[in-house]
């Protein structure tokens, strides 16, 4: 007897295949996966099931149209899911985004069992069915869902009221010891990923059980305990998501691991053989691997049941917001301190902190994709394109050395460099680990960072209004409710103490600025500053001059 497991993850809401952040054809969504489920289901003569392991509803334009301006119920996820007839879902962190009520539609609208081990009420009862036993052609299958205890740091207090999240390890270790005596399979939907990552990520350098050389991810303690879950005993295959990885089999684990993607950009496909031996059903072979929805043509069924909520993201994202005198780069140019992007960003929560009557001295953001602004009209898709997550605006009361102390994980984002000896692709200087949501950039600060030296010891200017900054000196700092939690491995700001957390998101902030201030022209602050100068080197037709006028808290 064979038993094939399709598992989609952290789809963020993509249905088409369409990018809503460039306005683009793209390579990914739920509709291209559908073409090769229905192919799986219509060559298995045997079991095929169908599961979903998180992020779900948020993290694409569909996804907060269809929370923040026209709910509907069907929600358009659920509505696909049932219609390829998904038989579990496991909620991710980003699946608490838009608040309970929207997530607790979401669920209701579902036909399949949304399961969670360790997301508890306050009397220790789970809020969603922690586990299902399903007989499948004779075969007892115990799914058991599990998603990241984080939830608790990253998400705001009140989406998340009288809930308290179980750490993985002991929750898994408590079900595994019910589940086990009673099934023939046992599967874990995880919403949660590997704490370390190998110098390459392709799903051939999973295979390698030697992971001397891997490094860390920087998660926070608690957040991906995939690892440690697949060396546990009584785990046949680990369904798994939230940090994007491409895996078909984990050297050197007891547990079959999968992990698809993101956006619908691969289906996990595992198959497991099975023998009857004294009258139950024993695992006596498993494989995996990932089906890429590259090339894959969408299926035209599920591309006319999701047309109508294409087209209605469609209309709201090409909404005209504003107009831009001269264009913004975006990506590795605005990280490099060489384009204004980043004092646009800051100028949009300073102005949301004062219009919530309050001030913060410090404003935090990150440039967390290519995408810039070119000259002429902005669209609501471009304020998209430039905060790609559904972020809200927190201000943090900080201390210098807290300050100093994340200044010192954000230089991390590069590599230790030689002056003489520069790469020519400025790609090249950024570590090969390092993501460019992790690299924070600052207002209200000077500061300046000496590439040519370790990590940890490259902070060498830090100052103040023109004093240098003090350990326990304090500061009012804007900042995403994501890295306000720690998000990124920036624990430190766990220590600070949480002054206000706004309602609407920083997109809607950024929306609002442009609005209110176009036609928008460039500010160039250069506060911060590179040693070597990688502005001036690689993207010297970018730098413009200081301005003057700067708002402050």
């Amino acid at each position: 007897m064979r038993l094939t497991i399709l598992h989609t993850s952290d789809l963020h809401a993509n249905l088409h295949p369409w990018n809503y952040f460039t306005g683009s054809p793209a390579e990914h969504g739920l509709a291209k996966l559908a073409t090769l489920i229905k192919r799986v289901r219509a060559a298995s003569a045997d079991p095929v099931l169908l599961i979903d392991s998180g992020d779900t509803i948020q993290g694409s334009p569909l996804g907060t149209y269809y929370a923040q301006v026209e709910r509907v119920s069907p929600h358009p996820m659920a509505h696909t899911l049932n219609a390829l007839g998904y038989d579990a879902f496991t909620p991710g962190n980003h699946d608490f985004n838009f608040g309970p009520q929207v997530l607790q539609d979401f669920v209701s609208d579902l036909r399949c069992p949304t399961l969670c081990a360790n997301i508890l009420r306050q009397n220790g009862d789970p809020l969603f069915r922690p586990y299902l036993i399903r007989e499948v052609a004779g075969i007892r299958v115990g799914l058991l869902g599990l998603t990241t205890p984080r939830i608790d740091t990253w998400e705001r207090p009140d989406y998340i009221a009288g809930l308290r999240f179980a750490p993985l390890l002991e929750t898994a270790q408590h079900y595994l010891s019910l589940l086990r005596p009673q099934v023939d399979v046992l599967v874990l939907i995880l919403h949660s990923g590997p704490s370390q990552l190998p110098p390459l990520r392709t799903p051939e350098h999973w295979h390698n059980p030697d992971r001397s050389g891997w490094t860390s991810n920087k998660s926070l303690r608690g957040e991906n305990e995939l690892l440690a879950l697949a060396e546990l005993e009584g785990i046949d295959v680990i369904l798994s998501g939230h940090t994007h990885q491409t895996i078909a089999g984990l050297g050197g684990a007891k547990a079959l691991v999968v992990q698809p993607g993101y956006w619908g950009s691969h289906l996990s496909h595992v198959s497991l053989e099975l023998e009857r031996h004294g009258g139950r059903w024993q695992v006596v072979g498993k494989t995996a691997q990932l089906l890429a929805a590259e090339g894959i043509h969408p299926d035209p069924e599920l591309l006319a049941l999701t047309e109508p909520y294409h087209q209605a993201t469609l209309r709201y994202i090409r909404q005209p917001i504003g107009q831009a005198r001269c264009a913004y780069r975006g990506g590795l140019a605005a990280r490099l301190g060489a384009n204004p992007l980043a004092e646009l960003l800051h100028q949009a929560q300073l102005q949301a902190v004062r219009e919530a009557s309050l001030s913060a001295e410090l404003s935090l953001v990150n440039i967390c994709s290519s995408a810039g602004l070119a000259a002429g009209p902005i669209f609501l898709q471009d304020a998209y394109s430039l905060t790609v997550y559904d972020n809200t605006l927190c201000i943090l009361e900080i201390t210098g050395d807290i300050l100093r102390r994340a200044l010192e994980q954000t230089a991390g984002y590069f590599r230790q460099l030689d002056p003489d000896h520069l790469p020519p692709d400025p790609a090249a200087v950024v570590a090969p680990e390092a993501r460019g949501y992790t690299f924070d950039l600052y207002h209200g600060i000077d500061y300046c960072f000496d590439l040519t030296r370790p990590v940890g010891e490259r902070l060498v200017t830090l100052q103040f209004r023109g004093q240098p900054v003090q350990p326990d000196q304090t500061f009012r700092l804007a900042i995403n409710h994501y890295r306000a939690g720690g998000g990124g491995g920036y624990s430190m700001f766990q220590e600070a103490q949480t002054l206000w957390i706004s309602a609407d998101s920083i997109r809607d902030f950024l929306a609002r600025h442009i609005h209110t201030h176009s036609p928008i022209q460039p500010i160039y602050s250069h506060n911060w500053h590179l040693i070597p100068n990688l502005a001036e080197i690689y993207f010297p037709q970018c730098l413009g001059q200081p301005q003057d006028s700067l708002l402050v808290g």
